[in-house]
C-alpha cells in the first residue's frame, strides 16, 4: 500500500470511528455492510488497486468495515496498522468525544 493511500485510509477509518462513536452504537446496518464489504473485496478487490473510477467506493466501505471491526475485543490489524477503539472514551457531560484510536504501522 502506497504511503498516501495509508495515510487517507488512517484518516477515514478515524472519521468513521468518530461518526460511530457519536451514534453511541453499532447498528445492524452497519454489521452487516461489513459482511458484505469483506464479500466485494473477495471478488472485486483489484478495482480498489487499479480502477480509480470505481476505487472511491470501494475505499470508503472499506475504511468503515476497519471502523467497525476496530471495536471488537483487541482491535483489528490490516494494511500493517491496528486499529483499537471503543465507546467508553465519550465524554457525555461536555458532549467532547476524545479520538484515542491506537494505530501502530507495522
Amino acid at each position: 500500500m502506497t504511503i498516501a493511500l495509508s495515510v487517507c485510509l488512517e484518516a477515514a477509518v478515524m472519521l468513521r470511528v468518530r461518526e460511530i462513536k457519536q451514534s453511541g452504537y453499532i447498528s445492524d446496518y452497519l454489521l452487516e455492510s461489513v459482511k458484505e464489504t469483506a464479500d466485494l473485496i473477495a471478488h472485486s478487490g483489484d478495482i480498489l488497486l487499479f480502477d480509480n473510477k470505481k476505487a472511491g467506493a470501494i475505499f470508503n466501505k472499506v475504511a468503515t468495515a476497519i471502523a467497525v471491526l476496530s471495536f471488537q475485543s483487541g482491535g483489528v490489524e490490516i494494511f500493517g496498522f491496528k486499529f483499537e477503539s471503543n465507546f467508553e472514551q465519550i465524554t457525555p457531560n461536555k458532549g467532547i468525544i476524545i479520538l484515542d484510536i491506537n494505530t501502530k504501522n507495522s
